[in-house]
C-alpha cells in the first residue's frame, strides 16, 4: 500500500467512511432483526416487508399468453408473453412513454391510455399482469391500490384508485370484458421471472435483487411467518417485496449525512442513499469535496473541486474504468498522487455499496435458512444497470458473497441474470393468479 493510499484510507476513517466500518455478520443480523420486525408489523420496523400475494411455487400454465406490462420510471412496455417447453416467448413488444412522464395528466386519462394499449391484445388473452415501479399497496385479489406515482411522472388524483379494477373496468366499457389483472412490483416480477425461465435448474430458494438506479430485494417468506396477512393463505411461503432502501441500520459517515440533509426526504430510505446509483456519485461527491478542504489533492485538483457543483455515479465510475481517459474527473487530475487519491476514494465507496448489498442478502439467507446444502444453492436473480454495468462493484459483491456466504455462514449461493426478467416474471404472476 502506497503512502497516498495510507492517507486517503485515514482520510475517509476520519468522516466514518471506512469500509471496514460495515461488518457483515453485525450487517446482516441487523437486515434480519428488522425483517423480523416488519413481518410482525412493528412500528418500529424500517423496512415494511409488503405481502405481494404471490408464491414461488404452483404449476405456471403452458403456452397459454399473458398481457404484460412494465410501467417504468421512463418507458412503458406492453406485449405477450408465453411461457412454453421451449421457454418463454415474447411477442408484439411495444413501448411507448409512460403515461404521465411528459406532463400532468388526470387518473381517468391515464386510464385511459393504458386501456388504450391494452385492448389491441385482449382478442388474444384475458389475463394481464402489469410491473408498477411505483408505491403500491398488494391488495389480497392480486390488484394494486396506487400510494403515489414518483420519478417524475405525474397523474392526478391517483391516490387510493384501484389499478386492475379501474382499467379492467375501462376495458369492459370500450368492448372487452373479463380482463382480469395481477400487479405486482418490479424486484418481485425479476424473482418469478428466475422462477419461470431457470426451472430446469434446481436451486434452494429464490431472491430478487435490484440494483440500479434504486436498490430493493424480495424473496420467498414461511407461511408461519406471516402473521400480518389476515387472508387465508394455503401455500407454503408468499413472496415479501422487502423495500430494502429503507433500512437504517447501518453506520453513516459525515457524507452520508450531508446528503441526507439535503435530499427531497431527509431521514428516509438512508441504505438507498448510501448503496444506489441514484446516491453514490452524490456520497462520492462530499467525500472529494472535504478532501480538497483537507489538503488531500494538490491544489489545481482542489480549486477544480471546490467549483465543481455534483457529480454522478457514471462520472465516477467512468473515472474508474479509465483513470487515464477523457472523462470529468480524469481530466482534473493532472499528478499520478491525485489520481491515485481519487481512484481511492471512489474504489472504497463501491466496496461500502458492496459490503452493504453483501449484508442485505446475507440477512435473508439467515432469515429463510437458505443454501445450507451445497448441491442446492440458493439463487440470487439480479436486475439492474448499476449491478451489471458498474465497472467495480460486481467483482466486489461476488469475492464478499463467496468470504461471507460459504466461508462464515456456510452457504451455497448463485447469481444469475435472466434476460427480459421483468417481463417473463409479470407474465408468470397473471398466470398463477389465474
Amino acid at each position: 500500500m502506497t503512502d497516498v493510499t495510507k492517507r486517503v484510507d485515514a482520510f475517509l476513517a476520519e468522516y466514518g467512511m471506512d469500509p471496514a466500518r460495515v461488518d457483515l455478520d453485525q450487517c446482516a443480523r441487523a437486515f434480519q432483526a428488522d425483517m423480523e420486525r416488519g413481518l410482525r408489523g412493528d412500528p418500529e420496523a424500517r423496512m415494511p416487508m409488503l405481502p405481494a400475494y404471490l408464491a414461488p411455487e404452483g404449476d405456471i400454465p403452458q403456452d397459454q399468453p399473458a398481457i404484460v406490462i412494465d410501467a417504468g420510471g421512463t418507458n412503458f412496455r406492453i406485449g405477450l408473453v408465453s411461457l412454453g417447453a421451449r421457454g418463454p416467448e415474447i411477442q408484439d413488444l411495444r413501448v411507448f412513454p409512460m403515461p404521465g412522464s411528459q406532463g400532468p395528466i388526470t387518473w381517468e386519462e391515464f386510464v385511459d391510455q393504458v386501456s388504450e394499449a391494452v385492448l389491441p391484445l385482449t382478442g388474444r388473452s384475458r389475463r394481464v399482469g402489469l410491473c408498477f415501479s411505483y408505491a403500491a399497496e398488494i391488495l389480497p385479489n392480486g390488484d394494486g391500490r396506487v400510494l403515489r406515482f414518483s420519478k417524475q411522472v405525474q397523474v392526478e388524483g391517483s391516490e387510493g384508485k384501484e389499478l386492475g379494477r379501474d382499467l379492467s373496468a375501462a376495458l369492459a366499457e370500450k368492448g372487452a370484458p373479463g380482463v382480469t389483472f395481477s400487479v405486482l412490483n418490479d424486484t418481485v416480477a425479476a424473482l418469478l421471472g428466475g422462477v419461470a425461465a431457470l426451472r430446469d435448474e434446481v436451486f434452494d430458494g429464490f431472491i430478487g435483487l435490484i440494483y440500479g438506479t434504486g436498490v430493493n430485494t424480495c424473496y420467498a417468506e414461511r407461511r408461519e411467518k406471516l402473521s400480518r396477512v389476515t387472508t387465508p393463505w394455503e401455500k407454503g411461503s408468499m413472496l415479501i417485496n422487502m423495500e430494502s432502501a429503507r433500512f437504517d441500520g447501518a453506520p453513516l459517515s459525515e457524507f452520508d449525512r450531508r446528503l441526507d440533509a439535503r435530499s427531497v426526504d431527509p431521514g428516509l430510505c438512508l441504505y438507498e442513499k448510501m448503496v444506489s446509483g441514484r446516491y453514490q456519485g452524490e456520497v462520492i461527491y462530499h467525500a472529494l469535496r472535504q478532501g480538497a478542504e483537507d489538503g488531500l489533492f494538490s491544489p489545481e485538483l482542489a480549486a477544480f473541486l471546490r467549483g465543481l457543483e455534483d457529480l454522478t455515479s457514471v462520472q465516477a465510475d467512468a473515472f474508474s474504468a479509465r483513470p487515464y481517459g477523457d472523462g470529468l474527473l480524469a481530466a482534473a487530475c493532472r499528478t499520478e498522487a491525485d489520481r491515485e487519491a481519487v481512484y481511492t476514494i471512489i474504489d472504497r465507496a463501491v466496496e461500502r455499496s458492496a459490503r452493504l448489498v453483501c449484508a442485505n442478502l446475507g440477512g435473508i439467507l439467515l432469515q429463510t435458512g437458505a443454501g445450507a446444502r451445497i448441491h442446492r444453492p440458493a439463487c440470487i436473480v439480479a436486475e439492474g444497470s448499476t449491478f451489471y454495468k458498474g465497472h467495480l462493484f460486481r467483482g466486489k459483491l461476488e469475492r464478499l458473497c463467496a468470504e461471507y456466504f460459504t466461508g462464515v455462514l456456510g452457504r451455497s449461493y448463485a447469481f444469475r441474470q435472466v434476460a427480459d426478467a421483468n417481463l417473463i416474471g409479470t407474465a408468470a404472476a397473471a398466470l398463477l393468479h389465474a
